[in-house]
């Protein structure tokens, strides 16, 4: 292989690397994109915003001080008022990244809040205002279970219905 097409070649893998695996400056951590296991189907089994979700809001954010008051943490509403906090996660997109929307139906990995809970916000850090997306959610404290994670990611998956 030519030195040339090397050279090219290793620095088009260094900015893809850099891009995906940069650490992240809020944490010092190496930041990356979570994907799912091979094993993991995003249509089954059949995820409920009512039922499935909106109890994992309401345990892990619906706090006074984090998403539990209308208007407040982004305008993003987590809280008792089920057809509110549907509508605070559509048609709406964060201060932090104006350009991604919180939900995007069907599309689990175009969608922000997935992004924020997954702790892989980081890698849109160069779009973010002030290059930085902020924290994982929630904030100060440990991620949510894998499985309360996907339970979401099978909810946008399957279309954010408010059902």
């Amino acid at each position: 292989m030519p030195f040339r097409l090397r050279f090219l070649l290793a620095g088009i893998l260094l900015a893809a690397c850099f891009a995906a695996c940069s650490p992240n400056h809020q944490t010092g951590e190496t930041c990356s994109d979570y994907t799912p296991p091979p094993t993991f189907d995003a249509k089954a089994p059949a995820v409920s915003f009512k039922n499935d979700v909106m109890p994992i809001f309401k345990g892990s954010c619906a706090f006074t001080a984090c998403h539990g008051l209308q208007g407040s943490n982004n305008g993003v509403y987590l809280g008792d008022d089920i057809d509110a906090v549907h509508e605070s996660l559509f048609n709406r997109r964060s201060a932090e990244l104006p350009t991604m929307p919180f939900v995007t139906a069907g599309d689990p990995n175009a969608s922000y809040l997935q992004k924020k809970i997954d702790g892989s916000q980081c890698i849109l850090d160069a779009q973010c205002v002030d290059r930085t997306c902020g924290l994982p959610m929630p904030k100060d404290d440990d991620m949510l279970p894998i499985q309360m994670r996907d339970t979401i990611r099978r909810w946008i998956a399957q279309g954010a219905k408010n059902d």
